[in-house]
């Protein structure tokens, strides 16, 4: 009959963890496991059952659910301020030489790059961005 009182201070716990840290989804597993086990423990179920199910039901619901939840959660990612202009097309306006960045526009910016092949490109050209490291962006001559 104790065990009732072991579960539901558990799963109160648990629900306490989950609201407290500011990480979601970090508790809420076991909160599952253990409302499970209070209704075996309700149903006089032994201890050493209650206990293994508890950790087969919280460990089942953090490797099946989790995924998904994070997924839902998550929402849709949209690029914001800088990483919008990877994939564009910037125009060089200072060489780009394998000794020096060169200078592009790319999104109304100015930015420091480099090729990636290490090939120089001319002020006037145009070029792929490929990705941002630090400061200067990473193009491909096109």
């Amino acid at each position: 009959m104790y065990m009732i009182y072991v579960w539901c201070f558990i799963c109160v716990a648990t629900l306490l963890v989950e609201v407290v840290t500011t990480a979601s989804m970090t508790s809420i597993w076991f909160t599952a496991g253990a409302i499970v086990a209070l209704v075996l423990a309700a149903l006089n179920v032994s201890i050493v059952i209650q206990i293994i199910v508890f950790l087969v039901v919280s460990i089942a619901t953090l490797v099946v659910l989790r995924p998904m939840a994070e997924s839902y959660l998550r929402g849709n990612i949209i690029a914001t301020n800088s990483d919008r202009v990877i994939g564009t097309t910037a125009k060089v306006i200072k060489d780009i030489t394998a000794d020096h960045w060169g200078e592009v526009i790319a999104a109304s910016m100015h930015w420091s790059a480099v090729e990636v092949d290490g090939l120089e490109v001319e002020a006037g050209s145009s070029v792929k961005v490929l990705a941002i490291e630090g400061a200067k962006l990473i193009v491909k001559k096109q």
